[in-house]
């Protein structure tokens, strides 16, 4: 087989993405032993059945993992943000969690969140654009959340939903794209996929990293080789790819997480560094966020 090329494809087809989610996914199974996974997703719906909002995420290794959070703006203020986390908390206490985290902006949800019992345990600054920031924020331990007893009935439903549909999940998406495009101004810089892979000449996809940018700054989110061609160095260049190609396109900075069974020595060697730790995530481990600032490599 001949060295497999790099392939940058922002909207490549679906078994990319998955061929490169799941081989890490297996990776990570293999290492930790953990294979439990549960999608969590809880809707409010109105009278008309239009969805006035959601929480989407995921239970893995002892942990809530909230992904996304929206309430139309003409119901809040009324406690439906609550209801959504109170009713995942609740979920994730029956599936044995023992904490939760999730990220939020310096124009969002960051008191509410604080109210609620999660703490900042590391932060962004200029993220993802200059005078904002991005917080990460943990609750430990896990011990629920009282919503109070108001009756929702007659003015929105709360149900749960854990295998949201694209269109619901573009709903939830663009409410929250919507509400930060209008806070930080970010019209011209919103959020865009970004991936690189690792393709044979017969067309199989061997490796990839999978991203996104915002504002001025890239998120890596997957990498992934295959075994067969791991300590070759493709991991670097996939980084290197991916770096090059959003820098073209405007970004400073690159951030990214990875966990103590991982590849945290590669990414230091790239210039990352860490900026904060979680302990215990998941059970038994460590997760480290890492940042650098971006320049063109070759």
């Amino acid at each position: 087989m001949n060295a497999p090329r790099i392939v940058i494809d922002p909207h490549p087809p679906r078994p990319w993405l998955e061929t490169v989610q799941g081989g890490l996914r297996n990776y990570n199974t293999a290492a930790t032993g953990i294979v439990d996974l549960y999608l969590v997703g809880f809707i409010i719906k109105d009278a008309t059945d239009a969805i006035a909002g959601g929480l989407l995420g995921d239970i893995a290794g002892g942990w809530l993992h909230v992904r996304s959070l929206w309430v139309d703006t003409m119901w809040r203020g009324r406690g439906y943000a609550t209801a959504l986390m109170a009713a995942a908390e609740r979920y994730a206490l029956a599936k044995g969690c023992i904490a939760a985290m999730l990220q939020t902006g310096s124009y969002e949800a960051r008191p509410l969140y604080e109210k609620l019992g999660y703490r900042v345990f590391t932060e962004l600054g200029d993220h993802p654009a200059k005078g904002h920031r991005r917080y990460f924020m943990a609750r430990q331990p896990l011990a629920g959340i009282d919503a109070g007893r108001r009756d929702l009935k007659d003015r929105a439903t709360l149900t749960m939903q854990p295998y949201a549909s694209d269109d619901v999940q573009a709903v939830i998406t663009r409410g929250i794209d919507t509400h930060a495009s209008a806070a930080i101004g970010l019209s011209e810089q919103s959020y865009a996929k970004a991936n690189t892979f690792l393709k044979t000449d017969d067309g199989e996809i061997v490796g990839g990293a999978l991203g996104n940018t915002w504002g001025l700054w890239l998120y890596v989110s997957d990498v992934w080789v295959d075994p067969a061609l791991r300590g070759k160095g493709y991991a670097t260049k996939l980084m290197t790819a991916i770096e090059n190609y959003l820098i073209r396109r405007g970004c400073v900075n690159s951030f990214l997480s990875t966990f103590s069974f991982q590849a945290r020595p590669l990414y230091e060697k790239l210039g990352y560094r860490i900026f904060g730790t979680l302990e215990n995530h998941p059970k038994g481990h460590s997760h480290y966020f890492l940042k650098k600032r971006l320049a063109l490599r070759t």
